[in-house]
């Protein structure tokens, strides 16, 4: 990992630089490890959007290889500066799911929740726990299997609990208005829990996407704020075909109102095709990314950073923090949810810049710049982060994934200290 600027000659230095330093790298005090680097019998492609249990464990999904070539999930344990990686379940692909994508969530007594992108009872994904028994070992259980008649279909992004312990989530396909692939239709969905001891998890589609000028194949989580009202990013549709930010709020007389926030304009200068989720500030503004669009790089741009601020009679207004040049030498295609740091600097990843993929930094404040990497990413210390958000520890250091590069090209799991 490397520090990056505008200057193109400076990146290729800095890129051959990142070659011959391979897995670690320390710039002004700023220290870039690999925590793990995967091998295929583990499982490849490690996404974005660790977790941590209350020990410093970190636990995490690998979309693909493992010991039954569909994915697994992981734990990685700290032993002095050595971690420990360890898997906790292989999928196969067929009725235990596939393919995992996004963010695990823990629940209050320790259980683990996701999702898989495929397999399950219809081939097109399903919401699985894991649960840890006495004596260590991990056992899935399945809690719904997507793709039944106007049902969604492959789950994507994480899962999220409101205070009374339902899960909601989003597929990228199929609900009211799909026809079986990835990028039309699309749904945002509520599990709620047994209702008595042995009993099932139940499944509400709570909206089902493009209908009109709806957006279309949400691709990333759901967000929520304090009175139950859930927000999120569709990657296509909208009024200019250029993705959308939703709300959807719970109606007193029962189910659930979606609407539109901002229409991405799919035109120079806006941001258009968001695939990344959303985060709130303390002032309820909203936060995101788009991966294509706005004004730099000959038009099409390279995606933005951009803040919604709602307005009084519920309008919300955008702003454009920053911008990502289009360019293979360059930080661009946010793909990546946002994070904050403790000063209110947002954090993120890019699949490209320095050709291998970036972490950038955009300060508290900032609003109209070009957006720069921070770190850029190369051969054996990864490449290609995406999916998914950075996390923090208590300490300020920085965690997160890549999908490629490493010792084995499988992926690997990285730090930053500060």
């Amino acid at each position: 990992m490397s520090r990056t600027s505008k200057s193109t000659k400076a990146s290729m230095v800095r890129g051959v630089l990142s070659l011959l330093l391979l897995s670690i790298l320390e710039v002004h005090a700023q220290t870039g490890t690999v925590l793990h680097s995967f091998k295929s019998k583990e499982g490849a492609s490690p996404m974005l959007g660790l977790v941590f249990d209350s020990s410093g464990n970190l636990y995490g999904v690998l979309g693909g290889e493992g010991a039954l070539r569909n994915g697994a999930v992981f734990e990685l344990s700290p032993s002095g500066s050595a971690w420990t990686e360890t898997t906790l379940h292989s999928f196969t692909g067929g009725s235990d799911g596939g393919t995992p994508r996004g963010t695990l969530v823990f629940d209050k007594s320790g259980n683990l929740y996701g999702t898989t992108k495929l397999g399950g009872a219809n081939g097109v994904g399903l919401a699985f726990e894991l649960t840890k028994s006495a004596s260590g070992t991990w056992s899935e259980t399945v809690l719904h299997n997507f793709g039944a008649g106007k049902d969604g279909q492959y789950p994507v992004g994480n899962l999220i609990f409101d205070s009374s312990g339902n899960l909601y989530g989003v597929t990228e396909g199929g609900g009211a208005f799909g026809n079986g692939t990835e990028n039309v239709g699309g749904t945002a969905y509520k599990l709620a829990p047994p209702s008595k001891s042995g009993g099932s998890w139940t499944e509400t589609v709570i909206h089902s996407f493009g209908n009109g000028s709806d957006g279309i194949s949400p691709k990333a989580n759901l967000v929520l704020d304090a009175a139950g009202n859930l927000y999120g990013t569709t990657k296509l549709g909208g009024s200019s075909s250029g993705g959308t930010v939703f709300k959807i709020s719970p109606q007193t007389k029962g189910g659930w109102k979606e609407t539109v926030l901002y229409n991405f304009l799919s035109v120079i200068f806006d941001g258009s095709q968001p695939v990344a989720g959303l985060i709130f500030d303390s002032a309820g503004n909203l936060y995101g990314t788009t991966s294509r669009g706005g004004g730099w790089g000959g038009g099409s741009g390279g995606g933005i950073v951009f803040e919604l601020s709602p307005s009084t009679g519920g309008t919300w207004t955008q702003t454009q923090l920053c911008n990502f040049e289009l360019s293979f030498n360059s930080a661009s295609l946010p793909y990546s949810n946002l994070t904050f740091d403790t000063q209110g600097n947002l954090w993120g990843t890019t699949l490209q810049g320095d050709g291998t993929g970036s972490v950038f930094e955009v300060t508290a404040g900032t609003v109209g710049d070009n957006c720069d990497g921070s770190w850029g990413f190369s051969g054996a210390g990864g490449t290609k982060p995406a999916v998914g958000a950075l996390i923090f520890d208590s300490a300020g250091n920085l965690y997160g994934a890549t999908q490629d590069g490493g010792a084995f090209n499988e992926g690997v799991v990285f730090e930053i200290t500060f």
